[in-house]
Parts: C-alpha cells; structure tokens; sequence
C-alpha cells in the first residue's frame, strides 16, 4: 500500500525547507505543515491513508504532541523529545537562551532570525517577512514542551537521525531508540537531502 508523509519544520523556517529532501521522493504523497513563521500558517489534515511522520528540530516536538491517527511511525532529523535543560535532561539547552531570544525578538526578529539560522549551518535568505507573534510561540514550546514520554510510547516506530556536529546537545542526544548519527551539523534535510530522503523511503517501505 503507498503510504504518505506528514512533514513538520523546525522553528526559523518555513515549509520550503523540505523542498530538497523531497525532490528524491517523486512518487511519495505529502501533506507540508507551514508554521506560519514567515507567512500564512497551513496545517493540512492527517493522511487518511498510512503514513509515516517526519519532523525537523522543533517540529519533532510539535509531531510528539499531537494525536497522529493512523499513523504508522515517525522520522525526526535533528530531533529532540525535550530542548531545554533540567536536572534529569543535562544535555538541554539553558533555559535563559531562549529567554533572551525571546525579549531581542521583539525588537530585531529578522537579527534573531539570522543569528539562529547560522548557528544552525545556513546563511540562505528569510524566506519572507517574519511573524514575530508566531515565532514567540515557537519559542515558549521549545522552553516548555516535555514530550520524553510520548517519544517512549512509540517505541521502536520513532526512528531518527541527526549531526555529529549538531550545535544542539538535545539534538545530538537523541532518543532512546536506535537512531543514526552521520556527519553534518543541525540541517541534514538540507545539507544532506538525498541522504535523508533514503532514510525516509527506508522507513516507508517498512516502517517496523
């Protein structure tokens, strides 16, 4: 049976970051969440028939939070079930970052923007104007969202990957279950699109 994918960007970029990963998946069906950081927000319905779940950074979050009917596994890039840091979770982000990133957004979005994007390994152009109140709720899930025990729940169905030289040590920490670890740093989807698009149809072929 063909089944779909369900895909989900991370926070600072639009639903385009996916563009180069799927021009090696021609024949593989798509419903592309936009997270209206730079535009209109477009959250399509599930597939209604099998699908995996991809998700990218923030987007991992966003996918373990919500109820995936139907779906029959997930793929993260660069993921994490938790960003900040907390006694049980060391390898988090310090909560004052986002903190701080949160109050500059306010008054130089397109600098935070910029600064974060090099961080994460791109200087390519915004995609377009940022929505300062959109990305503000981006970054209070990333300070707040725990989602350690949704990831647990799907057990050997969640399958990741993500950089050796990922800037994010929750990234680089990945999950409990079995991931890969390939050279690269927070972008792989971009950096390493046929890569991952292999890593994709590995998964879609047999999703176990």
């Amino acid at each position: 049976m063909t089944r779909a994918l369900y895909l989900v960007h991370g926070w600072g970029f639009d639903a385009s970051f996916w563009a180069a990963m799927l021009a090696h998946l021609p024949d593989v069906s798509t419903q592309i969440v936009d997270c209206g950081y730079f535009g209109s927000e477009h959250r399509p319905p599930l597939p209604q028939t099998p699908y995996l779940a991809a998700g990218h950074s923030a987007g991992s979050l966003a996918l373990l939070g919500q109820d995936l009917s139907g779906c029959e596994g997930l793929v993260f890039f660069n993921g994490f079930p938790r960003f900040t840091a907390a006694p049980d979770f060391p390898d988090g982000t310090p909560e004052r970052v986002l903190i701080r990133m949160r109050a500059r957004l306010k008054r130089d979005p397109a600098g935070v923007l910029h600064d974060f994007r090099a961080l994460c390994g791109t200087d390519a152009p915004l995609p377009g104007t940022p929505d300062v109140d959109a990305l503000a709720q981006g970054l209070e899930e990333l300070q707040s969202l725990d989602c350690r025990s949704q990831a647990a729940n799907w057990k050997n169905k969640l399958h990741w990957m993500t950089g050796t030289d990922d800037p994010f040590g929750a990234a680089k920490a990945g999950f409990a279950t079995p991931g890969e670890r390939v050279e690269g740093k927070h972008l792989l989807p971009l950096t390493h699109p046929e890569f991952c698009a292999n890593f994709v149809r590995r998964w879609l072929n047999d999703p176990r």
